[in-house]
């Protein structure tokens, strides 16, 4: 499956408010939750804490990927929120995150989910692409960058 089929310009924040990484996911599932109905998205925060207590999900490059599984979730979808300001997402390589994609899943659609995380994290490992997204004034424009970057 591809990033640009699993994102909807209603699931695009072009500016975040929040500052703190639990917070930005908080805002993110309501983001989310905003686009299509989540039944318990307090679990979803939990399970992407869960997560985040493992291994962070701030990949590099100012890209953080917070991800959960659940049923509620019908295939694969996700949201971008953007923080212009940058955050502390306790990324690997220790640098503020400007781009985060929230990827939410059904448990039967691991092959999906695994093609939007593998998609996700091979387009923003160029840093010119990060900058595009930032310097995009739509969320279909943003969406039409990533089509036109993705893979076959």
């Amino acid at each position: 499956m591809k990033l640009s089929n699993a994102l909807a310009p209603d699931r695009i924040e072009l500016n975040l408010s929040s500052t703190v990484r639990n917070e930005v996911i908080k805002e993110m599932i309501a983001l989310m939750n905003r686009s299509m109905t989540l039944s318990d998205p307090d679990v979803l925060f939990r399970r992407i804490l869960d997560q985040e207590a493992i291994k962070t999900s701030g990949v590099d490059r100012g890209v953080a990927i917070p991800h959960a599984r659940s049923d509620d979730i019908d295939g694969v979808v996700v949201a971008l929120g953007i923080s212009r300001p940058g955050l502390d997402f306790q990324s690997l390589d220790g640098q503020p995150v400007h781009l985060i994609f929230l990827i939410l899943s059904s448990e039967a659609a691991m092959p999906a989910y695994m093609s939007v995380l593998s998609r996700t994290a091979r387009i923003f490992h160029r840093p010119e692409m990060a900058q595009k997204v930032l310097d995009a004034s739509s969320p279909d424009e943003i969406i039409a960058l990533i089509r036109d970057q993705e893979p076959i």
